[in-house]
């Protein structure tokens, strides 16, 4: 197998070293808190000697920071409230939900992602964590009696505290390269005076605190006073603060006097106390709240597919189908507003922004946070008052705000939400306003309308297609009906079924699972679009009309297993359906037929020889995890050399076709599509291979148009197709003896 470079990055697993450090120091710390006995000539840390503060002081800030912070959060949840209930309880399933909080919000998992990110977040966090434990330990030793630095663990205390300094340091210079010394442009799509005062900030507190601490050492007689008196330095504890240390010995070669060094020790240590508290209080004010959002956001993450869009209950008793309003929105969905940190990361990824198509997932999330800030206080007062809140704001959250193109050009790929280091889940928020626009204010493209109107008439959404359902069948001798008995239920799908293109493949599909023995059967002209782009489209009133009626069409026949061509289809079947009570266990064709070659039903004997760039649909591998199926089945093609895409497995590109934007008309730029044929050319193979038939369309299409000459140009290809010739060869499979079940002949079907 051979690869371009990968634009994903492993993660840096770091998750032991976040935390164990700081528990570990605590641990030490605490255990010599025992050891209370006195030690003749032991060196014990006197952090008040020059009477910088009354005691009480430290605590009269942090009670004041506490009185900042609660009232930041309680000023954020009176906007939060003012949203709808959430469809699923947070308190159900608390075990997997703190499990999110530890792995995605206290290790951030997410953020390491990215390698270099996840270093200096790393850096910066495991500082601020460590430190605060170093201080705490400093507050029981002054100020409760416990006289436990000192001997051993004062100089193993030392080290620690200038060690972790010294990482935040590290830290705080990569964020300060990355954003002032490089050209990596996200970080200033929505860049704010208050992100130069994070960084400066913190990297003030941290320096001046080496400073407090090497005057500390230079000034304390107790400590380091000689004979005569005068300030010296000794090589016994001191040396283990290895960067303080060296600053105190600087400072010795201006043979200060003691008073001058106290002074300054003043000085710096009110500096420091100072610019700490004012650094913690920024969490009030900026996006340093994301320190305790993240992992509360990570705790509330759905705890669903990632693939299931909610259901709206009672559609018939509504009033407002959608999202018209911010009050509109779940109380969950207005806290997520406040957990962005406008990394840009969403956006980055997004392939409407990549073609310069008018949506950024991040500048979304953005305006629908200062449009909160904006009405928020109003639509909580009037409703308190009993008036109609949606008379509050002059401008339409729906339309001014947020605009309809920027609407529909999201993909709902995931790609956004797969990349937030938050866990803010972009692709509701957004289907949300789609389903007002298109079910109370009825504006969508003229495009999608036709396809709704064809799903409503015809039962599909192809506008033109003189295909029937049972077309692809011919050629294939009798093809058997599902009769309830069979194992499986073969489900050929819209695209599978009436597209020109897609013939190909369902009759590649069929031919294998026949040649591998399956028991299956089809629906035939029984088939009907089980609503997945109505949904995505924002009709869920239709949607829910056509999932009704399969789910009950396929209780009948006694479905129990389902194999799908269309990821669409296996997403919709497989997290969609047991929201109307309709559980069935769904394969997607690339799942089965990798088990079918692993067990020796399949066998692929006739070598390809030529070398294939795999595309990663993003309903089968980046919102249902399926990865490694399609690439098991390239690896046993004799003479099939899998490329993989510089956007390869989760972080992969859509092809351009997904959220209904199969049947509108782009604007922007460039076509999603061009884009990601491109990326495909770039491969040097000569095949282009997928598993949807939306991917296949969206190549065949792409590829011509970026790789005009048709002499060396990659040819486009599911997965089917390409195993399809490794199993029966150039030829192709022959006709089996059918199924002993009712069976559409060639002279039965209709054209």
């Amino acid at each position: 197998m051979t690869a371009e470079t990968p634009d994903q990055q492993r993660p840096v697993r770091l998750i032991g070293a976040w935390f164990a450090p700081a528990v570990g120091a605590s641990v030490l710390g605490f255990y010599g808190s025992f050891q209370l006995q006195e030690e003749t000539g032991e060196l014990i840390r006197h952090s008040f000697f020059n009477d910088v503060a009354p005691p009480a002081a430290p605590y009269l800030f942090l009670a004041a920071l506490t009185g900042l912070l609660v009232f930041g959060f309680l000023r954020h949840a009176t906007l939060w409230m003012v949203g709808q209930p959430t469809a699923q309880s947070v308190l159900r399933e608390i075990p997997h939900r703190m499990r999110n909080a530890v792995r995605l919000g206290l290790a951030q998992d997410k953020v390491r992602r990215d390698r270099y990110a996840g270093i200096m977040h790393w850096c910066i966090f495991s500082s601020i964590i460590v430190l605060t434990f170093v201080t705490a330990q400093v507050a029981v030793h002054d100020d409760f009696g416990i006289e436990f630095l000192k001997g051993d663990y004062l100089n193993f205390f030392t080290f620690y505290g200038d060690l972790f300094g010294l990482v935040g340091l590290v830290g705080v210079g990569m964020a300060l390269a990355r954003r002032y010394f490089s050209d990596f442009h996200r970080i200033r799509w929505d860049e704010r005076f208050e992100d130069h005062l994070i960084i400066l900030g913190l990297g003030l507190v941290l320096l001046t605190g080496f400073i407090v601490e090497a005057l500390r050492i230079a000034a304390e007689p107790s400590v380091f006073a000689d004979d005569a008196g005068m300030l010296t330095l000794t090589e016994d504890a001191a040396p283990f603060a290895f960067i303080s240390y060296p600053i105190a010995r600087f400072i010795e070669l201006f043979e200060m006097p003691g008073s001058q060094v106290e002074g300054a020790h003043f000085v710096s240590w009110w500096s420091h106390v100072t610019l700490s508290f004012s650094w913690l209080g920024l969490i009030v004010f900026t996006r340093l709240d994301h320190i305790f959002f993240a992992p509360i956001n990570a705790f509330l993450l759905r705890t669903d597919s990632p693939g299931r869009l909610s259901r709206i209950p009672n559609l018939e008793e509504r009033e407002i189908f959608g999202v018209g309003y911010i009050q509109d929105f779940s109380w969950k969905q207005l806290f997520e507003l406040d957990a962005c940190v406008r990394c840009g990361r969403c956006t980055e990824v997004c392939p409407a922004n990549l073609a310069g198509q008018p949506l950024s997932p991040m500048h979304l999330i953005q305006d629908l946070k200062a449009h909160l800030a904006d009405v928020g206080p109003a639509v909580q007062r009037v409703g308190h008052e009993g008036g109609d809140t949606r008379a509050v704001s002059p401008v339409a959250m729906v339309g001014d705000v947020i605009k309809d193109e920027t609407l529909w050009a999201c993909r709902t790929c995931g790609a956004c939400v797969q990349e937030c280091p938050v866990m803010i889940e972009h692709v509701p928020t957004i289907v949300d306003m789609r389903r007002y626009l298109v079910m109370d204010e009825a504006r969508l493209p003229a495009t999608a309308q036709g396809a709704l109107e064809n799903l409503e008439t015809r039962g599909h959404p192809w506008r033109g297609t003189s295909l029937e359902r049972t077309t692809w069948m011919e050629g294939l001798g009798d093809v058997p009906l599902f009769d309830g008995n069979q194992d499986y239920l073969y489900w050929v799908g819209c695209s599978g079924a009436l597209v020109e293109r897609n013939l190909p493949i369902t009759k590649a599909v069929f031919k294998l699972l026949r040649e591998s023995g399956a028991s299956f059967g089809v629906l035939g002209q029984e088939e009907t679009c089980n609503g997945d782009p109505a949904r995505r489209l924002g009709n869920e009133y239709l949607y829910q009309i056509l999932a009704e009626q399969l789910v009950m069409t396929f209780k009948e026949k006694n479905v129990q297993r389902v194999i799908t061509n269309c990821p669409h289809c296996f997403n919709t079947f497989k997290n969609e359906y047991p929201q109307f009570d309709g559980h069935f266990e769904v394969l997607h064709h690339t799942e089965f037929l990798s088990g079918a070659l692993r067990d020796g039903s399949l066998r692929a004997t006739h070598p390809v020889g030529e070398d294939v760039a795999y595309h990663d649909s993003c309903y089968l591998g980046r919102i249902n995890g399926v990865y490694d199926a399609p690439r098991q089945i390239v690896e046993m093609v004799p003479g099939a050399n899998l490329v993989e895409m510089r956007r390869n497995m989760s972080k992969g590109l859509c092809c351009g076709a997904g959220g209904g934007n199969m049947w509108q008309e782009e604007v922007g730029e460039r076509r999603v599509n061009h884009v990601r044929s491109e990326e495909a050319v770039r491969t040097g193979a000569q095949q282009v291979i997928s598993n949807c038939p939306f991917c296949i369309q969206m190549f065949e299409d792409g590829v011509p148009a970026v790789q005009p000459e048709e002499e060396g140009r990659i040819r486009p290809f599911d997965i089917a197709e390409l195993l399809e010739r490794a199993v029966f060869g150039p030829g192709g499979g022959e006709a089996k003896e059918p199924a002993a079940a009712a069976a559409v002949s060639d002279g039965d079907r209709e054209t």
